[in-house]
């Protein structure tokens, strides 16, 4: 019996789970840390913090599954993706880490964009420039904090920083470093092109290897982990591919949909697909010669928090599902737009602002609730409408995350979408990715198919309501006129 961990680096928590290599958790730890906002278009973390906590979780998992350090067969990581950490020439944190929900560089993208030109962005980077990226981060720095920035040496991604830590290797792989928007994508490698157009050293940069390689072993953190040395350390890959992979979502025609702090909608391809206008983002996937296509929301479960946590902190969102699922669907002209945190796609916009809309005395706090639910749902939706254009066509949506947990939000998926939704049954489907990335480079699978037979398909698929679906379609007529 082979047993495996994932370590997932999110943007509110870290987790750390151990699997046999059936996919049974044996056991799973949690820990939370902040979002720093020391301006309104700030957001950093402290990344030494991520490790404490992730050393915290690493410890607390092996304890939970009764599973000793030196059982471990081989370790590999998840984490939020475009984020920066900057290490000095020590290899210390030179600044707090500036993560993706950061906006402060809007500026900085337009300029990016002159610099570099159309042609770069469509052909190289696939992808326009966003603020929270590290291409754009690292050119708001050059401009506004100059310090900081001379006193950089090396730029990682959030979770190769926590590998870093228990490996002392300065690597990155396809997935994250795609996501920085200075990759080139169809290649899978630096594009010394962009890097030479910006003036960026590539010594900064990791060395980019595979998602599955085995590269190194843990050394010198078993005083903090539990984890003795010589525990075999696979690359991993950022959070969303690996939650597709804990999904068993490889392969064109499939649709992962998650609902968590933000929103996302996946779909795998096997050549990589430019969107209209570079409306969404085309990045590398965990396999080689693998890409994916994704829309995002950045505010889908947080607006349900924000609202919660703002005007009924003393309820649950249990209790608040409950009163949504007692409101028609339409929430009698009750809308939300869900741009908390501005925008990203398929329009971009970090200055964009959410909104209710038509309410009247008649409307309660349920009605609320629906509308963000919905609201969330027609944002994703506006992803798929421009991936149909594409010729993305998803004959399986697979809905993980969070919002996931609610047959409420399920079903407006399904109505919303108009396809059938399967509901994943799977925790923390980023960390099982990454632990089944971990048994692929230690070889307990023999390679992506083999890993992704262990994920449980799930058994709930939920039908959309064609009168329902009917009604939803003319309500997001409307919703696209508020966007």
């Amino acid at each position: 019996m082979a047993y495996l961990m994932g370590i997932d680096l999110g943007t509110s928590g870290v987790r750390a789970g151990i699997y046999n290599d059936s996919g049974v958790c044996l056991g799973i730890a949690a820990a939370q840390y902040p979002i720093d906002t020391p301006a309104p278009d700030r957001a950093e973390q402290d990344p030494a913090e991520w490790w404490r906590r992730t050393c915290d979780c690493i410890r607390g998992a092996l304890e939970r599954s009764g599973i000793g350090g030196g059982d471990i067969g081989g370790i590999s990581l998840s984490g939020q993706m475009h984020g920066t950490v900057l290490l000095d020439r020590y290899g210390e944190p030179s600044s707090p880490a500036i993560i993706w929900a950061d906006s402060r560089s809007g500026d900085e993208c337009a300029e990016l964009a002159e610099i570099l030109g159309e042609k770069r962005l469509t052909k190289i980077i696939m992808n326009r420039m966003f603020p929270g990226t590290q291409a754009a981060t690292i050119q708001w720095l050059r401009k506004h904090d100059r310090a900081t920035w001379n006193s950089t040496r090396r730029i990682l991604a959030p979770k190769d920083y926590i590998r870093y830590r228990m490996c002392g290797l300065f690597n990155t792989e396809p997935s994250d470093a795609s996501a920085t928007l200075l990759f080139d994508v169809g290649v899978g490698e630096w594009s010394e092109d962009v890097l030479k157009a910006l003036a960026l050293p590539i010594e900064y940069f990791p060395y980019v290897v595979n998602s599955d390689q085995y590269i190194a072993e843990t050394e010198d953190i078993e005083d903090v982990t539990g984890l003795p040395d010589g525990i075999p350390v696979i690359m991993g890959g950022g959070d969303q591919p690996c939650a597709a992979l804990g999904n068993g979502v490889l392969d064109e025609g499939m649709l992962l949909a998650t609902i968590g702090t933000g929103g996302q909608l996946f779909a795998p391809t096997a050549s990589p697909k430019i969107s209209p206008d570079l409306s969404l983002n085309t990045f590398c996937h965990l396999q080689s010669s693998r890409w994916y296509v994704m829309g995002a929301t950045l505010a889908a479960g947080l607006s349900l928090k924000w609202f919660r946590d703002t005007f009924h902190p003393e309820a649950d969102f249990h209790t608040l599902a409950a009163e949504a699922a007692k409101v028609p669907p339409g929430t009698r002209g009750l809308t939300f737009v869900p741009h908390l945190a501005g925008t990203r796609s398929p329009k971009l916009d970090p200055e964009a602002k959410g909104s209710f809309a038509g309410i009247d005395l008649g409307h309660g706090r349920g009605h609320f609730v629906r509308a963000i639910m919905e609201g969330v749902a027609f944002e994703l939706r506006s992803n798929l409408d421009v991936m149909r254009g594409m010729g993305i066509a998803p004959e399986r949506v697979v809905f993980s995350g969070g919002g996931a947990k609610s047959p409420l939000w399920s079903q407006i998926l399904a109505d919303v979408f108009g396809v059938p939704v399967t509901v994943s049954t799977r925790e923390e489907a980023a960390c099982f990715g990454a632990a089944l990335l971990a048994g692929i480079g230690a070889g307990v699978y023999t390679g992506f198919k083999d890993a992704a037979a262990r994920v449980d398909k799930g058994e709930q698929t939920v039908e959309p309501e064609r009168e329902t679906a009917e009604r939803y379609n003319e309500i997001y007529a409307a919703f696209q006129e508020q966007m």
